[in-house]
């Protein structure tokens, strides 16, 4: 996966912000296209990476995981 890829950007800014409305807010795009590339990563992986709350998102391990790698650039695409 690359780090610049649209998901990246978007699971990076749903992870800061744990809201999918602040990071559509955020990035000017409708929080249903950003959940829908969260819920196309979940099928992918075949992991979930956040936890929906009633206040919002929180990453699971995997998403901490993954976080991390984009972070440090060390999550490639295949």
């Amino acid at each position: 996966m690359s780090p610049f890829s649209r998901f990246a950007a978007y699971f990076m800014e749903v992870a800061r912000h744990g809201s999918l409305r602040k990071t559509a807010e955020r990035l000017h795009v409708s929080a249903s296209a950003i959940n829908r590339q969260i819920l196309q990563a979940k099928e992918d992986l075949g992991i979930p990476l956040f936890e929906q709350l009633p206040g919002g998102m929180r990453m699971t391990a995997a998403g901490e995981l993954l976080y991390t790698g984009l972070l440090r650039g060390h999550v490639n695409s295949t």
